[in-house]
């Protein structure tokens, strides 16, 4: 768990259940069973694995390619999971590829890289963003959107964005104690409990 992933120079990742959530919360808490999703920022590929466990048709959207080549140094299955016939994993960049596609999902996530602060990072906390995140939706289908603390009024900035787009936004502190999972639809979501998440 002391592995991290490095972008010239600049800590992206590291080895955290964090990323797990970052794709069972949206996918757990869909009402009707997921069929497919999204993942925007690869990373170390935590989310993209937990995703494709589901069972559901994944796409990953990863701007630079190195980070795909990486992912076998993280994960010994690294290349079944990249190989599964419901895993396509997309070089590109994620607010590119949303504007231009017509595909919808059940489920997006995504963890920018940091610094949120940073003036390419910033454009995916953005309400211009969310517009584009929330015509990719299904009807039900959930977004995640990773904040890994900072300034409040960088955070008060992200909600208001969120909330400006979609009429139905939750927030959950990560299981680490640290950082926030913001969830949002354009339909009303509740949480689950653990046995209906398991049944």
């Amino acid at each position: 768990m002391v592995k991290v992933l490095r972008v010239n120079g600049i800590g992206i990742t590291r080895l955290t259940s964090i990323t797990k959530m970052m794709a069972h919360l949206p996918l757990a808490i869909r009402e009707e069973k997921p069929k497919s999703g999204l993942v925007i920022a690869l990373g170390m590929g935590t989310s993209l694995r937990s995703m494709a466990s589901w069972g559901i048709q994944v796409k990953c959207i990863e701007l630079v390619p190195s980070v795909v080549q990486a992912m076998p140094y993280f994960f010994k299955d690294a290349h079944l999971v990249l190989k599964q016939p419901n895993v396509d994993v997309i070089i590109d960049d994620g607010r590119r590829f949303l504007k231009r596609t017509h595909e919808k999902f059940d489920a997006i996530t995504i963890d920018p890289p940091p610094p949120v602060t940073s003036a390419s990072t910033s454009l995916l906390y953005s309400r211009e963003f969310y517009e584009i995140v929330a015509r990719s939706l299904n009807e039900g289908g959930i977004f995640q959107q990773w904040f890994p603390g900072g300034e409040e009024k960088i955070l008060h900035a992200i909600v208001r964005s969120l909330t400006d787009v979609f009429p139905f936004v939750r927030s959950y502190k990560s299981v680490e104690g640290w950082g926030f999972h913001l969830l949002a639809s354009m339909s009303p979501f509740t949480t689950p409990t653990a046995e209906e998440v398991l049944s």
